[in-house]
């Protein structure tokens, strides 16, 4: 078997390192270590063992070519401007790594088809006829949305949940084309312990699907082509969860703040994009709309509202139910599900698994049996 240079090089990313963050803890220099990715050379079997302990990934995933191959068209990423290139590549990365183990379970259980309208992108797009659009082709009328991330599951997005280890990465999506399809895989941080805030999140990354997925390069944007896409995404959200009828219907005294308290009881939808709403439909004008967001942060509720700390955020569950119908059904037991993978040329620890697929721990770890847990042995002392 040969050394797999590309597996290095993900493995590095993955636990966010540049090559100069990993030459500091191995014995060799940067430019041995851009060798073995590239693969113009083999690490020996001493340095081999330093990668597989500083990365903690096994000795053979480094040794394993991919059975699947899949290519990354886009990830669009919901960040702040100044978070960081390393930072952006380390979560490419575990998307991309969610995306394998989609395809793994896929052989095993009956995944949602994906189910998305095709739009005329020739003309000018109105966002608020493309989700209404969405809307009618999903079956939905223009009532809330009580679950956004299991209406995303249900027409056959991958969804996932991370903690980015960065405030300034809140979410991003994903696209992938395997054979003449695509895959859209929305990750979610976890940063926000908000219901609300993560349907808003999950909302724009929708819009990224629809509205930009035929984008040929986001990375070739200019900033000002970025913003706009993010704007559009906005829109996308605040229109996709707010259809303009119903909820213009509903404000009925749209100078008033504590009035979208009771609203955000209805559409689960947080006051500050309801009043966004609410100028975007032309039911308040521009200065009552700077008051209201005045009054927003006076009561500090920019970050937190209230009900926020009440509702419960709403995990992706198809990773989940996948898991859990292979273990009823005798299917696969956690360790059998392990060994598959690794046969599948993606062997990783058991925990990467559990954490990329917002798994509860020790949902693939088999549990001792009672008559196992009476046998306790150590290791003989002088």
């Amino acid at each position: 078997m040969n050394f797999n240079g590309d597996r290095l090089k993900i493995a590095r990313i993955y636990r966010n390192m540049t090559i100069s963050d990993l030459e500091k803890k191995i014995s060799v220099t940067k430019q041995a270590i851009s060798q073995y990715e590239k693969g113009t050379i083999s690490p020996k079997s001493e340095v081999l063992f330093q990668l597989v302990f500083v990365l903690r990934f096994p000795l053979d995933f480094f040794y394993e070519v991919d059975k699947r191959t899949t290519k990354i068209e886009n990830t669009f990423f919901r960040s702040l401007s100044s978070a960081k290139t390393l930072d952006l590549n380390t979560q490419e990365v575990k998307a991309e790594i969610i995306v394998r183990l989609y395809n793994f379970l896929n052989d095993y259980v009956n995944f949602p088809k994906l189910k998305l309208p095709a739009i005329d992108y020739k003309n000018v797009i109105d966002i608020e006829d493309v989700t209404l659009t969405l809307r009618g082709f999903w079956g939905l009328n223009n009532d809330p949305i009580e679950n956004i991330v299991g209406l995303l599951e249900k027409n056959g997005i991958i969804v996932s949940s991370l903690a980015t280890d960065t405030t300034k990465i809140s979410a991003f999506t994903q696209v992938h084309k395997i054979n003449d399809h695509h895959q859209f895989c929305v990750v979610l941080g976890n940063d926000k312990r908000s219901m609300v805030r993560r349907n808003f999140d999950a909302a724009h990354e929708l819009g990224h699907i629809i509205l930009h997925s035929k984008l040929i390069n986001i990375k070739e944007l200019s900033k000002e082509e970025f913003k706009k896409m993010e704007v559009e995404a906005n829109q996308f959200a605040t229109s996709f969860l707010l259809p303009k009828n119903n909820f213009f219907a509903d404000l009925v005294n749209p100078t008033n703040l504590e009035a979208y308290l009771n609203l955000k009881k209805k559409w689960k939808v947080s006051v500050s994009a309801m009043v966004v709403r609410a100028k975007q439909l032309g039911r308040i004008n521009s200065l009552q709309y700077q008051n209201l967001m005045k009054l927003i942060s006076y009561k500090k509720w920019v970050k937190v509202e209230p009900y926020d700390d009440v509702w419960q955020i709403q995990p992706p569950q198809l990773f989940r139910k996948a898991i859990k119908i292979l273990k009823e059904s005798n299917v696969l037991t956690g360790q059998q599900l392990m060994t598959e993978l690794s046969k599948y040329k993606f062997t990783i620890n058991v925990d990467e698994v559990e954490v990329l697929l917002d798994l509860e721990p020790g949902t693939l770890v088999e549990k001792r049996s009672e008559k196992d847990k009476g046998l306790i042995l150590s290791i003989k002392s002088d």
